[in-house]
């Protein structure tokens, strides 16, 4: 998923800068608890349901939060969270104004500025049109779709897969990508004609779909799109250190020997 792009949005709430070693750490707008002073990262986060969104009550939930919320706690260290977009979340790693992301692909240029944990879930993306018009985009291939003039949505910064990045990268066709700076504006944008479908994952657009009443009016695509491989949490040089990532790595490795992985797991994306 999400590939490196510009500095997008405002950060969206109260940011918190703090890291691993930092003795001047301001206010948290929140913590995971259980941490301690040796350990303290800022997450940054986007909405996309079901891996890390808003209840209407205020609430921060998904995968993505419960599980380094959970591996938090076994490597000893205080999690607090910042949200904006992607693109802007990138950006703040490379800087070092927060510590980690989560669900990142690793990537060549990424490795340059970042440090990544192992993986531990992997995504799949499908194409989403609209209902009634199956027949009007039906093709063997994304590329032959694009060529027919199919204009797709996608999230600004995303990695959807080696496949949809050299369509991207093509001068003839990556004129038909639509960028977004939140991927919830793609079905907004599909049913009032701006774009004639979007990429998105499985869980995240079934989240969307359902949460918004969309079933009768947006359709998954035939076409099987390449996964998008296995992602993992990005962690800022500039901020953070190989050891931190080594805690990381056993506390993830001890949450799925336990089962409690498979409990997170269950709760959001069952």
């Amino acid at each position: 998923m999400r590939k490196l792009g510009s500095i997008g949005a405002i950060l969206v709430g109260v940011a918190v800068l703090s890291a691993c070693g930092r003795s001047d750490a301001p206010e948290p707008e929140a913590s995971a608890g259980g941490g301690t002073p040796d350990c303290q990262l800022t997450m940054g986060w986007d909405s996309w349901e079901p891996y890390h969104f808003l209840t209407p009550t205020g609430e921060m939930h998904g995968f993505d939060i419960q599980l380094v919320r959970t591996i938090g706690e076994r490597a000893g260290c205080e999690i607090d969270f910042v949200r904006d977009s992607w693109a802007a979340l990138l950006a703040k790693v490379a800087s070092g104004e927060i510590d980690l992301i989560s669900g990142a692909t690793l990537t060549p240029e990424r490795e340059t500025f970042a440090y990544f944990s192992e993986p531990y879930r992997s995504e799949d993306f499908m194409l989403y049109v609209r209902s009634g018009e199956l027949d009007t985009w039906a093709g063997n291939s994304l590329r032959e779709l694009l060529a027919s003039g199919m204009r797709i949505g996608v999230t600004d910064s995303y990695i959807y897969g080696d496949e949809v990045t050299a369509l991207q990268d093509d001068t003839e066709l990556s004129k038909q990508f639509t960028p977004a700076a939140v991927g919830d504006v793609n079905a907004s944008r599909l049913l009032d004609g701006v774009i004639d479908g979007f990429i998105e994952d499985i869980f995240v657009a079934t989240a969307t779909i359902r949460r918004r009443g969309l079933e009768n009016q947006i359709a998954v695509h035939p076409l099987a799109l390449q996964s998008g491989g296995q992602v993992r949490f990005m962690f800022s040089r500039a901020s953070t250190s190989e050891d931190i990532v080594a805690r990381f790595n056993e506390a993830l490795a001890q949450i799925e020997a336990s089962g409690a992985y498979q409990e997170i797991e269950d709760r959001y994306l069952r």
